[in-house]
């Protein structure tokens, strides 16, 4: 069973990526993004010892550029869920589609619709083939990452689902 953490998966990114995804919770539009700006930037305020207003004012790359800083430290480490999630739903959208129609899923711009069932192991390989056999091998494991680490019981099969279909996981990522 592949386990993985936040921790763990912040580790494995590499600088860039972690300025996209910090940037990407700033620029987000979605949902996810706009619910975790004002929390994120209380937060980062609170961090930084700045006044919320002024971190406000910041342009998007400046406050991931802080934002990034600190999730590298204890400090804020415990935001990055956040980061990842609007990461995914703001620079990966066609994977997260893709993932979701290979399993005959409804969504909404691959975000699962709250009435959908929680899928079998057999249909969570069928999303995991299809998004390995389709997107670079790296942005796979990152989101593959992502949804291990967030958890929770809808997700339940997808450890034994990544582990049968792409080898190698955990090393793909430097873990």
């Amino acid at each position: 069973m592949i386990e993985m953490t936040t921790k763990q998966l912040w580790t494995a990114l590499t600088p860039a990526e972690k300025e996209d995804a910090c940037l990407a919770l700033w620029e987000g539009t979605d949902t996810f993004s706009r619910d975790a700006q004002p929390k994120v930037l209380k937060e980062l305020a609170t961090a930084l010892r700045f006044r919320e207003m002024f971190l406000k004012r910041l342009k998007p790359v400046e406050k991931a550029r802080h934002l990034r800083r600190l999730l590298d430290t204890p400090t804020l480490r415990h935001l990055c869920e956040d980061v990842f999630r609007s990461w995914m739903v703001a620079r990966k959208t066609p994977m997260l589609i893709a993932f979701v129609e290979a399993q005959g899923m409804a969504h909404s711009d691959g975000i699962v619709d709250d009435t959908a069932k929680a899928p079998s192991v057999e249909t969570l390989k069928k999303g995991v083939c299809v998004v390995r056999d389709q997107f670079p091998p790296r942005e796979v494991a990152l989101y593959m990452g992502v949804m291990l680490a967030a958890g929770g019981d809808f997700w339940a099969g997808l450890s034994e689902a990544v582990e049968a279909e792409i080898p190698g996981f955990k090393e793909s990522l430097g873990l």
